[in-house]
């Protein structure tokens, strides 16, 4: 499960650190790290070795990778980094994987699944469905908090961004469930023709629950993975009445992003905002200093929420908000919304 509480430390690592232009970093921010694992079937879990390649989607500069088999081999893995594993084999689609989150330590055992060509065309034949080459398939996994696979999640309540093809559910065997209104015991929803770009799943306007999934890449021709938690109840309300020096201030040190951002720090200088200095000076590189990180006409367009979020290429070394549903995130909005004061 991609617990949202878990990317407190992450998501603000490298806003601003990219350069004014949208493009990504110059250098790394962070330690070296590695991370291991093997590339494997999506249905079966069995290893497969015959013509891997592997890549990672969402790290900038792009790290080292080495395959040999089924196994590969990640280096100068930036610390705090969130990224996807982007795999494929023979006879496999192209499989961005679920999201792998690496903090301070190096990690191994990381399953990268590809998901066979026939398996995808025997799918579409049986939701009657003809995928094209210029768009993606998306195939999330519901759970609950626990991470265990959801069962009797409501297709009308479900969306995926980028795309007005499904849901269509699988049942307890990974087999397509046609007709089926609700998803199955293995908790996996699919949509086709995506549009490439960054998409997620979530809940419509009307729904009775509550769906949290990481922001992921999708490719022309791909296969996207990923893990959605779905919780009962509509979404919280948003945060009112947001204060500038007791509410905004403190995300910057409690995620981290100080460290980098501070006066001394590299994110002053590849992205030119720092964040120390007294709240009056934090206020004035936010609203005043250009480029302007805050658009109080535009608040989902400022700098400070698009920099932190995933976007393909991405727009920062490595870290990112969850999604727009991140608790941080939604303080700056509704702070931007009211007017951005220093208050």
């Amino acid at each position: 499960m991609f617990a949202r509480h878990l990317l407190c430390a992450l998501a603000f690592v490298a806003i601003g650190c990219g350069g004014d232009d949208g493009g990504g970093d110059d250098g790394p921010l962070g330690g070296s790290l590695t991370v291991t694992g093997d590339v494997v079937d999506f249905q079966t879990g069995a290893a497969v070795s015959t013509g891997v390649s592997v890549t990672a989607s969402g790290i900038t500069p792009p790290p080292m990778i080495s395959a040999q088999g089924s196994m590969f081999t990640i280096t100068q893995v930036p610390e705090n980094s969130v990224f996807q594993v982007l795999a494929s084999a023979m006879d496999y689609r192209a499989t961005f994987s679920q999201v792998v989150e690496v903090t301070t330590d190096n990690i191994s055992g990381v399953k990268a699944p590809v998901v066979k060509g026939s398996y995808v065309d025997a799918l579409a034949a049986a939701f009657n469905v003809t995928p094209t080459a210029a768009k993606g398939i998306v195939i999330v996994k519901l759970t609950d908090e626990m991470g265990m696979a959801k069962a009797g999640v409501p297709g009308n309540q479900l969306i995926l961004a980028g795309s007005t093809m499904g849901p269509f559910f699988l049942d307890a065997n990974g087999n397509a469930a046609v007709g089926a209104m609700m998803s199955s015991a293995s908790g996996l929803v699919m949509w086709f023709e995506v549009t490439p770009g960054i998409t997620e799943a979530a809940q419509t306007a009307t729904a009775t629950i509550t769906v949290d999934m990481a922001t992921s890449p999708v490719a022309a021709g791909s296969v996207t993975l990923g893990n959605a938690v779905v919780t009962s109840g509509a979404p919280p309300p948003l945060p009112t009445n947001v204060s500038f020096a007791t509410t905004i201030v403190p995300i910057f040190s409690n995620r981290g992003c100080i460290a980098c951002h501070s006066g001394g720090g590299p994110g002053k200088d590849l992205g030119g905002l720092q964040l120390d200095g007294g709240n009056n000076k934090i206020y004035m590189e936010l609203v005043t200093e250009m480029p302007l990180r805050v658009q109080t006409g535009m608040a989902e367009k400022s700098l400070i929420l698009t920099k932190p979020l995933r976007e393909e290429p991405p727009n920062h070394q490595t870290a990112t908000f969850q999604n727009t549903n991140d608790p941080d995130y939604l303080k700056l909005l509704v702070w931007i919304k009211e007017g951005a004061k220093n208050n």
